[in-house]
């Protein structure tokens, strides 16, 4: 049985340590750069980081084994998303658990810049009584922007709706009809024009990257304020000063910043009415805590359920349903798998059809799962739910997913129909107790087989004796026979003969199963490792 070995490259609370150590050997090595990254992670099965460590392509170079990358936190900008995707590997993040203290920290900057507290401390503190100089605003009856309606920008938008202020928003990925009660959706223009304070929470991409620039802030009112707790980059640095120097906004709060740590002489340093703060967004025990344990059970159940929770570049499994869901992915993955191995020919197209509401629910998880499963055998790389789309592309292999009534017999089921070469085979399976997965029709005949591996799957003549020798040839090789299942023609196929499926204790070597072949009694003979 494998080892599991995890890398952590970042701090993780003690507690979420214990988590991995659970099922892992757990390695934790802080401060590396890209060539010690690199030389580091074979050998790790996965990989874990906070904002400190950047994980880049060449540093994925050397992972032979790597599957998942997992992000304790929010913004994976620090990972390179592509070059972990072409090498299938999971990345995700842990998006639940940082939102609420990376909101209040929002909160926290805008009533810093409505009271002025930062420079009423300082002055405080050196000596001087500057009152009058000190005049703020009530929040109460200001309008806030929010630009990006995630979880953050929503706890953002529910506190100061508690406090009693106006709350519009922009995002281009929220309709009118799925805001916050209380939320006004508006165009990005009108959030700029409209608001009396302007909190950032949209990812940095290629199109949010300089989004605030001099054009925007132009825009905004010579009283407004903005807070960016994002991340550095989405507001232009340089604009800001500017802006700011020449009382064209009122004041600013960064808590992000192109460069991190800010150098000395960064220009912000000397910039008035500017609040800094060094990227303080997660940095409560509370958000620590929490991120730590949420990222350890994320990255043990994609090691041992093969679910990917939070995932980036995988479709995403909603947490609550990942216990009921896993089964059914490990399933699709090995009846993909096994249609493969048992049946030769090029690989043309495959189609999934599903039945039952827990599935519907899950159509996009299970597709990849389907193709990896399949592809793996057929492909010359590993092939994982994160790479299978383009490797089904370059391979020219047709996929899709359809939902059906397949029988009525089964609360959920799912079928895998492949074309091989001009020969269609399907395979149906369903899950048990949430836990057992279940063959129950290969082409024509009906069975309640598990399907694990390794497997010996014969197709026989029904006949006395073909069972006996085939287990008194398996037992003289050594290996032990944990299951056995016989598949029997459906009532339309009597005389299509019989189908077995030995579970082994280990793989069946090639030359027996050329003496399986060698009995009459075979029709054919496949070793099969799920």
């Amino acid at each position: 049985m494998t080892v599991l070995r995890i890398l952590v490259a970042d701090d993780l609370s003690e507690e979420g340590l214990e988590i991995l150590r659970r099922d892992a050997e757990v390695e934790v090595r802080n401060g590396m750069s890209e060539d010690e990254l690199r030389d580091t992670l074979p050998g790790f099965h996965a990989l874990i980081v906070r904002s400190a460590t950047t994980v880049t392509g060449p540093s994925l170079e050397n992972a032979d084994v790597l599957s998942v990358i997992g992000r304790a936190g929010i913004g994976v900008d620090n990972i390179d998303v592509e070059a972990a995707s072409v090498r299938g590997i999971v990345v995700m993040n842990t998006p639940e658990a940082g939102a609420v203290t990376t909101g209040e920290l929002a909160i926290a900057l805008m009533m810093s810049l409505a009271r002025n507290i930062p420079a009423a401390d300082a002055s405080m503190k050196a000596g001087r009584w500057e009152k009058n100089k000190l005049l703020g605003t009530e929040l109460r009856g200001q309008t806030l922007g929010v630009l990006g309606l995630g979880r953050i920008g929503r706890v953002v938008a529910d506190r100061g709706r508690g406090l009693k202020m106006k709350v519009i928003a922009h995002d281009p990925f929220v309709d009118a009809d799925r805001a916050p009660e209380g939320v006004r959706m508006v165009t990005f223009d009108e959030l700029l024009r409209d608001s009396d304070f302007l909190s950032v929470h949209v990812p940095l991409t290629d199109e949010t990257r300089g989004l605030i620039g001099p054009d925007e802030l132009a825009k905004m009112k010579s009283s407004a304020r903005i807070m960016n707790g994002a991340r550095g980059g989405i507001v232009n640095e340089e604009a800001l000063c500017d802006a700011l120097e020449a009382g064209d906004i009122a004041g600013a709060a960064l808590d992000v910043f192109d460069r991190e740590p800010l150098p000395d002489d960064n220009r912000l340093r000397l910039t008035k009415n500017l609040v800094l703060t060094p990227h303080l967004g997660a940095s409560t025990r509370e958000a620590k805590r929490n991120v730590s344990l949420d990222m350890a059970r994320q990255v043990i159940t994609c090691l041992k359920k093969g679910v990917a929770l939070n995932g980036i570049n995988v479709p995403r499994v909603p947490p609550s349903q990942a216990d009921r869901v896993a089964p059914f992915l490990t399933l699709a993955r090995n009846l993909a798998s096994f249609l493969m191995q048992v049946y030769p020919g090029r690989l043309r197209s495959l189609r999934l059809t599903l039945q039952g509401k827990l599935l519907l629910s899950a159509k996009e998880p299970l597709r990849v799962a389907m193709l990896a499963g399949a592809l793996g055998c057929r492909a010359d790389r590993p092939v994982t739910p994160v790479n299978a789309d383009r490797v089904a592309e370059e391979m020219g292999v047709r996929h899709h997913v359809e939902t059906s009534t397949l029988k009525r017999d089964f609360v959920n089921l799912l079928r895998i129909e492949t074309l091989l070469d001009d020969e269609r085979h399907f395979v149906s399976g369903t899950v048990l107790g949430h836990r057992h997965g279940r063959m129950v029709e290969l082409d024509h005949f009906l069975m309640d087989a598990i399907p694990e591996g390794p497997l010996l799957v014969t197709f026989h003549h029904d006949e006395p004796g073909v069972i006996g020798r085939i287990a008194s040839l398996v037992g003289s090789e050594g290996l032990n026979i944990s299951r056995l299942q016989l598949g029997v023609p459906d009532n339309g196929h009597t005389s299509a003969g019989a189908l077995g499926l030995l579970n082994l204790s280990s793989p069946i070597p090639p030359e027996a199963i050329e003496k399986v072949l060698a009995d009459p009694g075979i029709i054919a003979a496949h070793s099969v490792r799920l």
